[in-house]
């Protein structure tokens, strides 16, 4: 999976963009003027994942495939907690917890097994308002789903 950001995001969504990069031991690839054919072009996996602007903050995920055509697109909202400090997460592989149509699409595109959450893992606890993304028990930060939408092609 590559992870990447609008035409012009703001440093807000660079920054999200770099932290979903680490928590998901995947690229992140500052996309410039390029086209999603470009993006596509320097990863070697089927999946991009462009997060997108929306007045200044992240506002949405849009998930791609190969054929470069928008399988899952989530409108979202920020929340980080108080005292938040992010850090390189990149040893661990993370689990999914959640089974509702969000969660099951979701460990398909991040290619995440779906499992409980132990104590000593990175975690995504996926719920149709929610995403939160958990380190050893604590909240990292939120994506508050405003809504999402599955494309055709991919169910």
């Amino acid at each position: 999976m590559l992870i990447t950001s609008s035409r012009k995001p703001s440093v807000n969504t660079r920054t999200l963009c770099k932290y979903l990069a680490s928590f998901f031991n995947c690229e992140y690839l500052t996309r410039g003027k390029m086209g999603l054919a470009d993006v596509m072009s320097y990863s070697d996996d089927t999946h991009v994942v462009v997060v997108g602007d929306y007045h200044g903050s992240p506002g949405s995920l849009m998930f791609y495939d190969e054929e470069v055509a928008e399988c899952l697109s989530i409108r979202m909202s920020m929340f980080y907690p108080d005292g938040y400090k992010f850090s390189n997460l990149k040893s661990m592989e993370p689990f999914l917890m959640g089974n509702g149509e969000l969660g099951n699409m979701l460990s398909l595109y991040f290619g995440i097994p779906q499992d409980e959450c132990d104590g000593m893992a990175k975690c995504i606890r996926v719920e149709d308002d929610r995403m939160e993304f958990l380190y050893s028990g604590k909240l990292l930060f939120r994506l508050n789903v405003k809504s999402y939408r599955v494309s055709e092609a991919a169910d």
